[in-house]
């Protein structure tokens, strides 16, 4: 077990979880003396993202889960990359899963995508953001990307702002009203 009730651990189990296991999971965080700040399942990837404050026991955390879980500290931003040809995953693949890929990056097939996983400590979003389009842009090719990780809004307005270059409030986050 690590962690004190301010640190937060982010999550992601390698399968679809249902509601069962999330409340579960819930269950055995607050049990534990931390708590369930966020849960999101994504099925083009098959994963399920959590991010834990509080103390946390990883193997425990994986017998409760039932599945494999990668667990970080900061927590990670995932995201889902879904070239619309397989010759635009082929040039992903090589650009930010390869050795020469950024640092805190990772890149692999699940599912029907891309699971991008990016330590934005080490690695600016802005940064993967641009290496994506250069590496489509300019084959011709495109894809669409979408936020995994649940995360404050904060973080979504701010991934938004920088990717538009217009300031952005959380409450203009539309998923926020939904």
């Amino acid at each position: 077990m690590c962690g004190t009730m301010d640190a937060l651990t982010g999550v992601c189990a390698l399968r679809a979880l249902d509601e069962a296991v999330h409340e579960a999971f819930a269950a055995w965080c607050e049990r534990e003396g931390g708590s369930l700040r966020a849960w999101r399942v994504a099925f083009a990837v098959d994963c399920t993202f959590a991010v834990v404050a509080g103390p946390f026991d990883e193997p425990a955390a994986r017998r409760v889960l039932g599945a494999d879980v990668r667990c970080e500290r900061p927590p990670a931003l995932y995201l889902s990359v879904e070239p619309a040809t397989q010759r635009g995953a082929a040039l992903l693949e090589e650009a930010l899963g390869g050795r020469g890929a950024p640092t805190g990056v990772q890149l692999e097939r699940r599912a029907r995508a891309l699971l991008l996983r990016l330590a934005t400590e080490r690695t600016p979003y802005a940064l993967v953001r641009d290496l994506i389009d250069l590496e489509l842009i300019s084959n011709g090719e495109a894809c669409a990307v979408r936020l995994l990780s649940p995360v404050p809004l904060r973080t979504v307005a701010a991934i938004a702002a920088t990717g538009l270059g217009a300031d952005i409030s959380p409450r203009d986050v539309l998923e926020a009203h939904l």
